[in-house]
Parts: C-alpha cells; sequence; structure tokens
C-alpha cells in the first residue's frame, strides 16, 4: 500500500482501557480505536490504514 506504519503490541492493561478497550485484541490507528474483541479482515485493516493516511 505504500503506507509507513509503526506496529506496537501493547500489553499493559493501564495503556489498554486508557483507550476505553475493554475487551482484547483490539486495534487502534492514530488514537483511534477501530475494533476490539474480534480480529478484523485484512481488507478492513486495508481500509483503516488508508482513510488514516489521507
Amino acid at each position: 500500500m505504500g503506507i509507513e506504519a509503526e506496529v506496537i503490541k501493547v500489553q499493559d492493561i493501564k495503556a489498554i482501557t486508557n483507550y476505553g478497550v475493554l475487551i482484547t485484541p483490539a486495534l487502534v490507528v492514530n488514537g483511534v480505536v477501530k475494533v476490539s474483541g474480534k480480529l478484523p479482515k485484512v481488507e478492513e485493516i486495508k481500509k483503516w490504514l488508508q482513510e488514516e493516511s489521507n
């Protein structure tokens, strides 16, 4: 996709709940929780990354 990204796995419970996430796994892109409690499809992740890169 030509998008530069940094991927960080967060395991600290306080950091996770600071985003309002109560169920993992979760995905946060640019500080916005995109999904929580399920594994998103690859196409969903691509869409979110593309939206955030604009």
